[in-house]
């Protein structure tokens, strides 16, 4: 509770914070926007009986920024989803990353450009919520979703056409790019994994993130949220560790992005 964080001098959060930096040189706070207000529903309530409970943001980022400094540990905030208007912003002040996923920055009718993104964020394809890139290409989650009662035989009528709008989006974008050529309207998963972690080792932002999952050609994605019967984070990648030496992709991807990062503060890759 926020009333006993503070009467405590944020003693829990700060040792958590210690605990975590260690031996990181990032940290990646899920559901960053929980520095300042938190949905919180009574127990037995339904959703819509629940409210926002406010935490103590200048407290907070200030105990984060001196520990992040104190451990040479940089900040990343995953601020997706409902986002509280201005946050960001304030977040940016603090020098906290912002959370970019290519498949969510874009308008109702274009993918953005490299340039429209932030120079203070992470650049990422994916993560452990979404589907993978190979998934998301063919639709693969979509029929997942449909299987588990997520969609109904309509609303996956409805998707699967907004996902075809979505990979023409795309390919607009990497054509315009010159990452793909333009006459290449169905790539083959090697280009479209190339042209698309080319993209982002592009933009402005500070880092710039691949997922194994999309480097080892994974179709089914790790966790499906809501959907208890799905075998959430128990799925085991196809290759062992010994493998990832050889994994054609991976090397790809850490050349493509090496190459991108130019000694005039440009992106930084991972």
């Amino acid at each position: 509770h926020p009333e006993q964080m503070r009467s405590s001098g944020y003693r829990v959060f700060t040792e958590l914070l210690r605990a975590n930096m260690r031996h990181a040189g990032a940290l990646r706070i899920d559901h960053v926007m929980a520095l300042e207000r938190l949905y919180v529903i009574p127990k037995g309530a339904p959703p819509r009986e629940g409210a926002y409970l406010a935490y103590p943001f200048a407290d907070l980022v200030g105990i984060l920024a001196l520990e992040s400094v104190r451990r040479r540990c940089l900040v990343i905030g995953e601020d997706l989803g409902t986002v509280p208007h201005g946050f960001r912003e304030r977040a940016a002040a603090a020098s906290i990353l912002s959370y970019r996923v290519l498949r969510f920055e874009r308008d109702a009718h274009r993918f953005f450009g490299p340039n429209e993104y932030p120079r203070l964020a992470v650049a990422v394809c994916g993560n452990h919520d979404l589907p993978t890139l190979r998934g998301w290409w063919q639709g693969a989650d979509l029929t997942l979703e449909h299987e588990h009662g997520v969609l109904s035989v309509d609303d996956l009528e409805a998707a699967r056409e907004r996902r075809d709008a979505d990979r023409r989006a795309l390919l607009e974008l990497l054509h315009r790019e010159e990452l793909l050529p333009f006459w290449v309207a169905d790539p083959s998963y090697e280009e479209l994994f190339g042209a698309v972690h080319a993209l982002l080792g592009r933009t402005r932002a500070l880092l710039v993130l691949a997922q194994l999952d999309d480097a080892l050609r994974e179709l089914m994605p790790v966790n499906v949220p809501s959907t208890p019967r799905y075998p959430n984070w128990r799925r085991r990648y196809g290759k062992n560790v010994e493998e990832l030496g050889n994994e054609p992709l991976l090397a790809a991807v850490a050349a493509a992005f090496g190459a991108l990062r130019v000694p005039d503060g440009g992106p930084s890759a991972a």
